[in-house]
């Protein structure tokens, strides 16, 4: 089941919309901006300066020499210059590293090499593992989360974050986006510390959940006011600046075009960030997932038609994944706004949204009550008890002998519990805590594994609390109600 249902503003609404986009040219015209014409000379460099809250300002700045980044495919920077130019072209080049201080290197993660950063049955006696759910766009929540995983230095800030967590494996099992307003603060605190658990032999994995499928397919209906503002300052009005017009806005049709062009496929951190995302891996005796996993999304050879569902294997999942954000399948972008009427705005941006649904792999759609490792509930609903779904325990029993032969547990957020917890014979592992203002404002833990720790090489489970406490994993598995009768 695919996933398109959204408001998009009327035509009335568009009217005021396109008035707001302040412009030195009238609206429908065709002649190139002056701050594009005069970038063809190459005469000014971007500068760190801060765009100026002034309407006007962004008709000040010249022009902007582009520079390769971390974003970079191979091209040189006169290629970059003309990408500029182009009307047509991705929006990527207008935040290049080295321009300003808002570059996208600052969301860069280390790149992950399908099939084996997300598979890795394999690990050295003793080897650590933690992972935390669901943020919600709540930095304080956030780093709450990685001081008491132990991979954050408590001494260091969020601006200059240092990683103290050695060779330790971190998975962060999705839904940093929505409901809170400090989302990219979020994103930007993870990334820098990928950057450098990779440098210190350890890793940071971020999983996929729902709300950066919604994102990546238009749908912000779970997006905080903040959280908007939050790109708008930090990603829309640097773009404005850059590029000399605001005129690039009306291909989103006002429905939030930075938080759009940000997370859509083929946008501003598709090839980054969200492109070394994961939406499954297996680490150890582990599998971790947003919110479940289902034997017919692991079965063998990689490859199953499950009606009309394409699923596979954990490396065929991450593969469709990647291959899906890293592509702009809505074609060429209109950064010189060359529309003719408001309805054809509105209809251009539909077509967008639409073809990012249609063409979202299953392992990343669904929506409410699907199956898709993303959505599904089947193992964690209801929260802190035993799962209320008949065939729960067949269910991942089969699911966990797909994911690989000695693969004891999985890992998931999506669900909200007052405390991590276990169920279903300790197969699955709940850790989604509702930490973020935005959800509950429940109290952070931490899910700890040490691999191997134990006297006959079972692995040591553990839930870290923010007060250092470290619980025995036994003492938090639910209460089987049945058993009673």
């Amino acid at each position: 089941m695919r996933f398109f249902a959204r408001f998009f503003p009327t035509s009335t609404m568009m009217i005021g919309f396109v008035a707001s986009l302040s412009s030195s040219r009238p609206l429908f015209s065709r002649t190139l901006p002056s701050a594009l014409s005069s970038a063809a000379a190459g005469r000014d460099r971007c500068t760190s300066s801060s765009p100026s809250s002034s309407p006007s300002s962004q008709y000040k700045r010249k022009t902007v020499t582009l520079q390769q980044g971390w974003f970079s495919t191979g091209t040189t920077a006169e290629d970059e210059k003309q990408l500029l130019l182009d009307p047509k072209a991705p929006l990527r080049p207008m935040l290049a590293e080295n321009c300003h201080e808002n570059h996208l290197s600052q969301y860069t993660l280390p790149p992950t090499q399908i099939g084996a950063d997300d598979y890795r049955p394999d690990l050295p006696k003793g080897q650590r593992i933690v992972a935390f759910g669901d943020v919600h766009g709540d930095i304080t929540a956030l780093r709450a989360f990685l001081v008491t995983a132990g991979i954050l230095d408590p001494r260091s800030s969020i601006e200059e974050p240092v990683w103290c967590g050695g060779t330790t494996i971190c998975v962060q099992t999705g839904d940093v986006l929505d409901r809170g307003d400090d989302e990219l603060a979020c994103f930007r605190l993870l990334a820098t510390l990928a950057r450098q658990a990779h440098e210190a032999g350890g890793q940071l994995l971020l999983l996929y959940g729902n709300h950066e499928s919604l994102n990546a397919a238009g749908l912000f209906q779970y997006a905080n006011p903040g959280g908007n503002v939050e790109f708008e300052r930090t990603i829309g009005a640097r773009i404005d600046y850059n590029y000399g017009s605001n005129r690039w806005r009306l291909q989103f049709a006002g429905n939030q075009p930075s938080r759009w062009a940000s997370f859509e496929p083929g946008g501003l951190l598709s090839e980054n960030m969200l492109g070394n995302m994961l939406v499954t891996c297996v680490v150890g005796r582990t599998v971790f997932v947003h919110a479940g996993l289902m034997a017919s999304h692991l079965s063998p050879g990689n490859s199953i038609n499950e009606g009309q569902k394409m699923y596979g294997g954990v490396t065929r999942l991450n593969q469709q994944a990647r291959d899906w954000i890293v592509t702009a399948h809505h074609g060429e972008n209109n950064n010189w706004g060359e529309y003719n009427t408001v309805e054809e705005v509105i209809s251009a941006a539909q077509s967008r949204a639409k073809v990012a649904s249609k063409t979202m792999p299953d392992c990343l759609g669904g929506g409410i009550g699907a199956s898709s490792p993303v959505w599904m509930r089947d193992y964690s609903k209801p929260n802190d008890a035993e799962p209320s779904e008949p065939l729960a325990k067949q269910k991942i029993r089969a699911a966990l002998s797909e994911a690989g032969s000695d693969v004891q547990r999985m890992v998931m957020g999506h669900t909200p519990q007052y405390k991590i917890n276990s169920a279903l014979d300790s197969m699955a592992w709940r850790i989604d805590v509702g930490a973020s203002q935005g959800v509950m404002g429940g109290t952070p833990e931490v899910l700890e594994i040490i691999h191997m720790g134990g006297d006959n090489d079972e692995d040591i489970v553990s839930v870290l609390t923010v007060d250092g406490k470290r619980v025995d994993g036994s003492d938090r598995a639910v209460f089987d109600a049945s058993i009673m009768f």
